[in-house]
């Protein structure tokens, strides 16, 4: 949510936020480099240093000195504001549970960044092809990704994939996740290929607004559960398509999943 929203991660944000105060701390000043670094999390002066210097563009003794250009990253702050300037067109759907599989990988920090270099990758050793093969669909087939495993330090795993169909054999090197059931807020969006850039616009749209317009203007709010992203073609020609997001959800009024 705080990466829909904000473009970049917890993790991201308190390390951007502690290098920018230890900054203020270090410009002109006879300070410690050492102690700074201590304050601000760092184990090993050298760590910090690595740190320092890979967002400022000197190191922490250079930021010492007088007239050396530093960087700051502002505090940030949020003011949810209910546009309502455009509708946004969602569906509740009661999922059953079921079992997916495909390829995947964790994503560390930016998820708009390391999925598509992480698709292209599949796409080109083949196991894209393969995870088609088993399910037995048409080359160009598109495959769902799934968001799981979410972490405190803003990491999660993410899996190219599809439902498994009833007694496949799935072979060691693919993922294996359990869907349960769930109530799902859906969400869509057209796009249109073959330009790459479209669908990664189109789906940071989708989330951003998910977060800063339809979650503060509703009475449901998201539950623990794999959040997915559903492909479609729209033609034979494989040039327009449509997202889906489902995020599961349940009413607060209630505290059920059900609506």
């Amino acid at each position: 949510m705080f990466h829909a929203v904000t473009g970049v991660t917890v993790t991201q944000y308190v390390r951007n936020r502690r290098l920018t105060l230890a900054a203020q701390e270090l410009a002109g000043t006879n300070c410690k480099v050492i102690d700074v670094a201590l304050k601000y999390g760092y184990d090993s002066p050298a760590a910090f240093t690595k740190a320092f210097q890979r967002m400022h563009g000197v190191t922490p003794l250079e930021a010492k000195k007088m007239n050396v250009k530093l960087k700051a990253f502002p505090r940030i702050s949020f003011q949810i504001q209910v546009k309502g300037e455009s509708e946004m067109d969602y569906r509740m759907v009661e999922e059953k549970g079921s079992i997916v599989f495909g390829k995947s990988v964790i994503i560390h920090e930016d998820a708009y960044k390391e999925i598509p270099v992480f698709v292209e990758e599949i796409w080109k050793d083949g196991s894209h092809g393969q995870i088609l093969k088993l399910l037995e669909k048409p080359d160009g087939t598109l495959l769902y990704g799934y968001h799981f495993d979410f972490d405190e330090d803003g990491s999660k795993r993410y899996l190219m994939g599809a439902e498994a169909p009833e007694g496949i054999q799935v072979p060691d090197e693919f993922t294996v996740v359990h869907i349960p059931d769930q109530t799902y807020a859906v969400f869509d969006s057209r796009g249109t290929m073959p330009d790459d850039v479209e669908i990664d616009i189109s789906i940071q749209d989708i989330w951003k607004r998910i977060y800063t317009e339809w979650f503060p203007s509703t009475n449901f709010e998201q539950v623990e559960g794999p959040c997915i992203e559903k492909y479609y073609w729209v033609d034979d020609k494989h040039q327009h398509f449509i997202t889906e997001v489902w995020i599961p959800v349940r009413n607060k009024a209630n505290g059920i999943k059900s609506f």
